[in-house]
């Protein structure tokens, strides 16, 4: 699935880091959704088929879907949040994760790109600590 809007979610206060990205050319990327970046050091959401390194999560939406590359930046957060990730348990903390599209995260890598590790998993749901 691909988000459609922003995502809110919760986050661990004061642990992070934010960095600036240009965003590529025709891309939407959402706030709180997963961001990658290309060859180029473009930013595009997960699962965007230039992407080559997932980084984080956006900040805030980035519409450059009329623009060109570089005309819109994404600030990128690295910290530790809550994602959706159904089935995993305890057992998986540690483990790898990667993300299909923006807001979809899976513990089965295939050909997916790696965004972090579960940190934690807590009655707000699973903690993960991005790379």
């Amino acid at each position: 699935m691909v988000a459609t809007n922003d995502i809110r979610t919760k986050k661990k206060p004061g642990i992070g880091r934010a960095y600036g990205y240009p965003a590529l050319a025709g891309v939407v990327v959402f706030g709180g959704a997963a961001v990658g970046i290309t060859a180029a050091k473009e930013a595009v959401p997960a699962g965007h088929a230039s992407a080559i390194k997932l980084m984080g999560f956006a900040e805030e939406r980035i519409d450059n879907a009329a623009g060109a590359t570089g005309d819109q930046y994404v600030k990128i957060e690295k910290d530790v949040r809550v994602i959706p990730l159904p089935g995993a348990t305890v057992a998986n903390i540690g483990a790898a994760v990667y993300a299909s599209a923006d807001d979809t995260f899976t513990l089965t890598a295939g050909s997916l790109l790696q965004i972090g590790t579960i940190d934690a998993i807590d009655a707000d749901g699973v903690w993960l600590k991005t790379l």
